[in-house]
Formats: structure tokens, C-alpha cells, sequence
């Protein structure tokens, strides 16, 4: 298992109370900026995931209303991340 650093756990409070907010922000991994926000239940299961990453690349054109089987072959074609 890898391990990954977590720049913060917080409590989540108002309407998603008793939620955990797990931020990875930067993700190193990509060129440009990007954030990883995982929202956790009381168990500790995962309620919602959000991936942000706000430059346009333009790519993604690309692949709007294609079968999901294309994507894999078109993307990597494009861009390596």
C-alpha cells in the first residue's frame, strides 16, 4: 500500500455534519494545479469524491458523447496524465 501525505482531515459541519473531509491539495503527480477533496461517512466508507482540476485543456471536447470504451483509447493519445 502506498502512502500519501494529507494536508488536512477536517469535521464537516451544516448540512454534510458528520462527514470527514479528507484535502490532498496539490496532487504532485499533475502538471498544472489539481485537488483531491473525499468526503468520509461516520464508518469511515467513502460518501462522495471530488477531483478539481481547473485549467482547460480543451481534450475533453473530445470525448463528450462518446461510448466510455473510447475514452481509454483516446486519451492517452493526447495527453499522458
Amino acid at each position: 500500500m502506498k502512502e500519501v501525505t494529507v494536508n488536512s482531515v477536517k469535521e464537516v459541519s451544516g448540512q454534510g455534519a458528520g462527514l470527514r473531509k479528507v484535502t490532498i491539495d496539490p496532487i504532485t503527480r499533475l502538471e498544472g494545479h489539481g485537488k483531491i477533496e473525499i468526503f468520509l461517512d461516520p464508518d469511515g466508507g467513502v460518501a462522495n469524491a471530488y477531483l478539481q482540476i481547473p485549467e482547460l485543456r480543451g481534450f475533453e471536447r473530445f470525448c463528450e458523447g462518446r461510448p466510455v470504451e473510447e475514452v481509454p483509447r483516446i486519451v492517452p493519445r493526447i495527453c499522458g496524465v
